[in-house]
């Protein structure tokens, strides 16, 4: 996995760990998270309104879960070191505090490499 940075906010409703986003961790200009940059996710046509439609708050709740849709954007992801069905999974099973600090363990571990 390259380059992550701490993150303690919201999980959106597609699973990223938003400290592994290219937009979160780049250098000039970073997004400050889906904490913080809700209204972005809010406007996810994609995942967060398909969610909210369906009356659930993240994908893996959905019975069509993995979908077309979410399979082709979670292979996209991959070169970023995440797999957005795995972290679905992952979300289910454990919450989103385990999941947060899974991958928090990873950025700190990581960054004393």
């Amino acid at each position: 996995m390259t380059n992550l940075k701490i993150y303690h906010g919201r999980v959106p409703a597609c699973g990223v760990f938003c400290g592994g986003c290219p937009t979160f961790t780049r250098e000039k200009n970073p997004c400050p998270g889906a904490e913080i940059n809700h209204e972005r996710c809010e406007k996810c046509k994609t995942f967060h309104l398909c969610c909210k439609e369906k009356g659930i708050s993240h994908c893996y709740q959905c019975d069509d879960f993995p979908c077309k849709k979410f399979k082709a954007f979670s292979k996209r992801w991959e070169k970023y070191g995440q797999n957005f069905i795995e972290n679905q999974s992952f979300i289910k099973e454990n919450g989103y505090k385990a999941f947060l600090d899974l991958y928090n363990s990873k950025a700190i571990s990581t960054k004393n490499e």
